[in-house]
């Protein structure tokens, strides 16, 4: 179980990232239905929280530590630009009052943020398990 904490929290991390962004993390809703400006950048918010359960499975599946060190960077990198995503990457709506700029990309950071963290411990975790398993 304690080699798979990191994967585990990351899994933790991307569903909360997945269903935070079609709820109540997610991107502005017009009254009217129509789409928002910073629809976009919500689909992509979910993609990239897809991803990345995807990636923290494949880290419960595999276990050789190359496998994970890969795994862990790809999720680092998907943490990246997850971060990148909603206002750097994809348009957001033009005032900062607006359910996007003042609860979906704060939270987004935040929680992408973290995952990165994540990720970049796994990768010194996996590194130091297998330097131990060649002495």
């Amino acid at each position: 179980m304690k080699k798979n904490l990191s994967a585990v929290l990351l899994l933790v991390l991307a569903a909360v990232i997945a269903v935070g962004s079609v709820t109540v993390m997610g991107p502005c809703v017009h009254a009217d239905g129509s789409e928002a400006p910073c629809s976009r950048a919500g689909r992509g918010v979910l993609i990239a929280g897809c991803v990345l359960a995807v990636l923290a499975l494949l880290l419960l599946i595999f276990r050789t530590p190359a496998a994970r060190i890969i795994l862990f960077f790809l999720s680092l990198c998907a943490s990246a630009a997850g971060i990148l995503l909603p206002g750097a990457i994809l348009p957001l709506c033009r005032m900062d009052t607006m359910h996007c700029r003042a609860v979906m990309q704060p939270a987004m950071i935040i929680l992408f943020a973290a995952a990165l963290i994540v990720s970049v411990v796994g990768i010194v975790a996996e590194r130091s398990r297998s330097r131990r398993s060649r002495a």
